[in-house]
């Protein structure tokens, strides 16, 4: 726990992420093992891709980040995709961009359809002014536009 009392998420144990009101042993667990499985959280956003716990209801989910810290290690950055990895978003086809973690079926389609609008995408974070981005908090676009190249 930090000095404001918040539970870092990078660090807790699942017997620490328990002691949260409103968080059961279930939910405790599936954090630990979304972490195991896909690494450090950059944000308290990123609450909401795991699984049980991205489903609370939107109260509960907010008092729940409220509760949670992120503190990474100070020679350790929010993960992104190495250059040569990332994917043209002007290039790709749609299975190319479903590909990218955390971009499905309708995200991959609606980027090609507004690239193909407005003949080409200059910036990404052009994406954000589409459906299935704007309505996303910053902490789940950040990672996918991380993966993505103009």
């Amino acid at each position: 726990m930090s000095k404001d009392g918040k539970i870092d998420l990078n660090s807790a144990s699942a017997l620490q992420l328990k002691e949260i009101k409103g968080l059961g042993r279930s939910r405790a667990e599936e954090i630990v093992r979304y972490r195991s499985k896909k690494g450090a959280f950059a944000s308290v956003d990123d609450l909401d891709r795991v699984p049980h716990v991205g489903d609370m209801p939107a109260d509960e989910l907010k008092a729940l980040k409220a509760r949670c810290t992120v503190r990474l290690a100070a020679d350790e950055a929010p993960p992104t995709a190495p250059a040569h990895d990332k994917v043209d978003v002007n290039r790709a086809n749609v299975e190319e961009l479903r590909g990218v973690e955390g971009i499905g079926a309708e995200r991959a389609e609606e980027i090609v359809r507004y690239r193909e609008q407005i003949g080409g995408i200059r910036n990404l974070n052009e994406l954000d002014a589409l459906p299935h981005f704007r309505d996303e908090p910053e902490g789940q676009r950040g990672p996918i536009k991380a993966r993505l190249k103009v």
